[in-house]
């Protein structure tokens, strides 16, 4: 049951809609919670008996370790209380770890190591869906409980915290400040017409970014990526459209997956954090990576990027290194394998790495750039290198392995420009309609620079618990601003309508794979 299947948008989605209005009018807030929580287990399981086990198992497990380290505070002796705490965290980030280790990655470790010579089987596993995020947004938990963030964990609330269906399985990545908070919130109304008209709207957004904008131009990228992988070598132009046209898919896929994830938050009256902001629209890498999957960034800022970059600046400083080496020591080995990490997250393969090492080798230099005091690079150079860096780090990242990457990239830069038809190993002509693909692609990149984006368009509307820029507010026309007119209704019913009706759930979403 995928958030664009008619299952979800017909019966799924309203009948838990409706269940938690009711049952919150009558037995009241924690009982409504309770209810939120079974449904989401259940959205979850639905997809595998085992793994909504093992979503439950996980849940407990955390639970009890963050309970475990809040208990240490108030009754371990004070000589032996910070060992306890210090061993229960050590215990809990192990276990979450070790569980997505396993699940994700043990058929990977087994490849490399049988490239040694050895001939180690497989392990049946199959990694559930969200595991990488579900995992990460409990191992926050148990970082902020370490911290004393937080005074007191609650199991409803908790499960709550790590199973809510509009964030499992492709994030936003959650900390408990943004979402606590929000469980004790009594005084709102739940049912309230202009919340719930703009949580609809939010939806519909992302409903036909998915199924109008992104699953257009899928065909196009898997056609030219398949066909790649199965032996053909591209054209420059094959190998362009391939590559624009899966960043375009990436592009509004997860554009269209994080409104649905904001939508669904709110229509249930929890403000999630925003988690795309035109990332296309960026100068630099930086930027890129302030607008592209934020609530990661912010994950791998604050729990890997900071305490390398403290410890490292501690060491350089009493070392007494010159600026550069402090500067390698301090801020571009820090970032680089920040930015390794999160490519490895995302996947089991060698294309992750090497996407992280892209992206890591670019931040470092942005960072470089900076840190010698170089001029600000005019937007327009600004843009295209990101871009640059952007799309051959998407060609890896779609590839099934390091030989298409490089058959792929290869042909971007020196390939034989021999049209729109190619022959594979099996003899076939593959042939790409050039014209439609280049006008789609324009269309696609059109409206990622040039029309706003939807928090913008609901400027001046809480729908996050994050602050929305100003800078932004200001550079949004007053007439594409959301409004509870009819002229709106209309608008977005039509826009909902034609998103239903392009609906068949055959498509997941990208980021479910991760």
């Amino acid at each position: 049951m995928l958030f664009h299947s008619i299952e979800f948008l017909l019966l799924f989605l309203p009948i838990t809609f409706a269940g938690t209005a009711i049952i919150r009018a009558t037995l009241g807030m924690r009982a409504s919670l309770v209810w939120l929580s079974a449904a989401s287990i259940f959205f979850y399981g639905q997809w595998s008996v085992a793994h909504g086990a093992i979503l439950f198992a996980s849940l407990m497990t955390n639970f009890l370790i963050c309970r475990g380290i809040i208990l240490a505070d108030e009754r371990v002796e004070e000589e032996h209380r910070q060992k306890a705490r210090r061993f229960l965290f050590f215990l809990g980030i192990a276990a979450n770890l070790g569980l997505l280790g396993y699940l994700k990655y043990a058929n990977f470790l087994i490849d490399n190591i049988n490239m040694t010579g050895s001939d180690l089987g497989y392990v049946e596993v199959i990694a559930p869906i969200g595991v990488s995020f579900f995992s990460f947004i409990q191992i926050g938990f148990i970082v902020e409980t370490y911290n004393r963030q937080l005074k007191n964990v609650k199991l409803v609330e908790y499960f709550l915290f790590g199973s809510f269906f509009g964030y499992l399985t492709a994030g936003p990545l959650v900390l408990q400040r943004d979402m606590m908070p929000q469980y004790q919130n009594t005084k709102d109304k739940f049912v309230d017409p202009q919340r719930i008209a703009l949580a609809l709207t939010v939806i519909g957004f992302g409903l036909f970014k998915k199924l109008a904008l992104a699953d257009s131009i899928a065909p196009f990228a898997d056609a030219i990526f398949d066909t790649t992988a199965a032996g053909g070598i591209p054209s420059v132009s094959l190998a362009w459209i391939g590559a624009l046209a899966y960043a375009a898919q990436l592009y509004f896929d997860f554009s269209g997956y994080s409104d649905m994830a904001l939508g669904i938050g709110l229509l249930f009256g929890l403000k999630l954090p925003f988690n795309f902001n035109s990332p296309f629209k960026a100068t630099s890498i930086m930027d890129f990576w302030h607008r592209w999957h934020m609530t990661m960034s912010r994950f791998f800022t604050n729990y890997i990027f900071a305490p390398l970059a403290v410890n490292q600046t501690r060491k350089a400083m009493m070392g007494g290194y010159s600026p550069v080496k402090r500067f390698m020591l301090s801020m571009a080995a820090p970032v680089f394998i920040t930015f390794v990490l999160a490519g490895i997250w995302h996947g089991s393969g060698w294309t992750f790495v090497v996407f992280g090492v892209i992206h890591g080798l670019a931040m470092a230099i942005n960072h470089g750039w900076r840190h010698a005091n170089m001029p600000t690079l005019p937007p327009a150079v600004g843009w295209l290198l990101t871009m640059g860096v952007v799309i051959a780090g998407l060609v890896v990242f779609r590839a099934s392995n390091m030989d298409v990457a490089m058959t792929m990239l290869t042909a971007m830069v020196a390939g034989e420009a021999a049209g729109h038809v190619w022959v594979i190993s099996s003899g076939q002509d593959i042939a790409i309609n050039l014209a439609n693909a280049i006008a789609l692609i324009s269309i696609l990149f059109a409206v990622a620079l040039l029309m706003p984006n939807t928090q913008q368009v609901l400027r001046g509307h809480e729908i996050s618990c994050d602050r929305a820029d100003e800078v932004d507010e200001a550079a949004t026309p007053f007439w594409v601003r959301w409004r509870p007119t009819p002229r709106w209704a209309c608008a977005m019913a039509l826009v909902v309508a034609i998103s239903i009706g392009l609906a068949t759930g055959d498509t997941a979403f990208i980021y479910y794979k991760f």
